[in-house]
């Protein structure tokens, strides 16, 4: 019973202590800096679940959660949508992208359909610049409100708005923790292991890898949303497809495999740089240096790495 429910009371932990990083009396600087590095956990824990659960890779990504945090926008300047009545639009968008993005994949696999999502985004992106009357065109969409209230309590400074954005990570992680318990989770790994064993066996590949590609959409449209109340303003270069690199980084950083991966590869993203002191062409260089590293020793990402040191240990004990 306890192995059941120790991963679910570990993300419950994890999201506790990072409630709990405001006692610290840190800087607003550190604090932005923390909540921009959930945001982008929670965008790419969607990445990471379509990738390492049912073994398929979007570098339209960005794109998607672009489309949240632009529903959000849009909803915000010409509907007066506040904070949590543009929440559908944002997740219901970004969803039905997902799955328009998935389409394609039933007659395309491997690196065919990542060169196709790669133009799909930046398809999107072109679009975003085009609606010049809805999205403000490339200047996007600028003196956007602030998350001023969540069901009736007020959300002030950047503190409570951090708060805010962990608790909504402690729920999507929590959430995509169980559909990967599931049988579901079970089933998209058997597909992602071996298609042609799937289909044989009478699965719905197709259907299943829709729906996979659609709740990878939402959690970025939920990201996207809450991006867009945090930086108040958004332009269509701040969606392309470098910043589906990005998350892809996040991703391997962490683990790809592992649900907590996006969080350590985010905080890595994101305070390292700044700590270092790194202009942002420097970073790129560091990142890219990292990466490659990252594939030649530790594949599996930063949360391998504590599972393969055990794994040595043991095999030493034996040989002992």
């Amino acid at each position: 019973m306890l192995s059941r429910i120790a991963p679910y009371l570990g993300v419950i932990a994890l999201g506790g202590f990072a409630l709990l990083l405001p006692q610290a009396q840190l800087s607003g600087q550190v604090m932005s800096l923390a909540t921009g590095a959930v945001i982008y956990s929670i965008a790419a824990a969607g990445l990471g679940f379509l990738w390492g659960q049912s073994g398929q890779l979007t570098l339209a990504h960005s794109s998607v959660f672009g489309i949240g945090a632009y529903a959000a926008a849009v909803g915000a300047k010409h509907f007066g949508l506040d904070f949590v009545t543009a929440f559908p639009w944002s997740i219901g968008l970004s969803l039905v992208a997902g799955a328009l993005i998935a389409l394609p994949s039933l007659r395309t696999s491997g690196h065919y359909f990542v060169i196709l999502t790669f133009a799909v985004g930046e398809v999107i992106t072109v679009i975003e610049m085009r609606l010049e009357s809805i999205t403000g065109g490339v200047n996007g969409i600028t003196a956007l409100p602030g998350a001023q209230t969540l069901f009736g309590l007020r959300i002030g400074g950047r503190t409570d708005y951090y708060l805010v954005v962990v608790g909504f990570a402690v729920v999507v992680f929590l959430i995509l923790l169980a559909l990967i318990r599931s049988r579901w989770g079970i089933l998209l790994r058997g597909m992602r292991e071996n298609e042609d064993l799937s289909r044989s066996l009478g699965v719905n590949v197709a259907l299943h890898r829709l729906i996979a590609f659609a709740l990878a959409g939402a959690v970025a449209g939920l990201a996207g949303h809450l991006y867009m109340y945090f930086v108040k303003s958004i332009a269509p270069e701040s969606f392309t497809s470098h910043l589906s690199i990005i998350f892809l980084l996040v991703v391997l950083l962490g683990g790809k495999t592992f649900l907590l991966g996006p969080i350590i590869g985010s905080v890595v993203y994101v305070f390292v740089p700044e700590f270092l002191g790194l202009s942002p062409v420097r970073s790129q260089i560091a990142f890219g240096v990292i990466l490659v590293i990252m594939i030649l020793l530790a594949p599996g990402g930063l949360m391998s790495l504590p599972g393969r040191a055990m794994a040595r240990l043991r095999a030493r004990k034996k040989t002992a």
